[in-house]
């Protein structure tokens, strides 16, 4: 299991050479483990980045993805854009190997952060 807090720079959530390393080398690390992998965390990404398809790629579970998860994010961080910028509605992911038996996965509506709970109930 690991948790993860992707490069925030720059502020967009799109791929740069820096992410696509970073997403790389996360993989790279969790080949040296065997069993179930859980690797979660602020990833500052969009679901549309090759960054992301990393890991799908490896036959990771995105559940965010896969549970229709419509956002990660919450007014806390929308009420501070400035004018003309964009809703980010995603940073956030939990990417599980096909070992891990899901039980449950939610992201509630609960503002303690600009970031939404990210809660996975499961087995291995």
């Amino acid at each position: 299991m690991g948790n993860v807090h992707g490069k925030a720079r720059p502020g967009h959530k799109l791929d740069t050479p820096a992410r696509l390393r970073q997403s790389r080398k996360i993989i790279k690390l969790f080949l040296r483990y065997k069993g179930p992998k859980i690797i979660g965390g602020d990833f500052n990404l969009s679901p549309e980045t090759k960054s992301i398809r990393i890991f799908e790629e490896r036959g990771y579970w995105n559940l965010v993805k896969d549970f229709g998860v419509k956002s990660t994010r919450n007014r806390l961080v929308w009420d501070d854009l400035k004018k003309g910028e964009e809703k980010q509605y995603f940073a956030d992911y939990v990417f599980v190997s096909p070992e891990v038996k899901v039980g449950s996965f939610s992201v509630p509506d609960i503002e303690i952060s600009d970031h939404l709970p990210l809660i996975l109930d499961f087995e291995v």
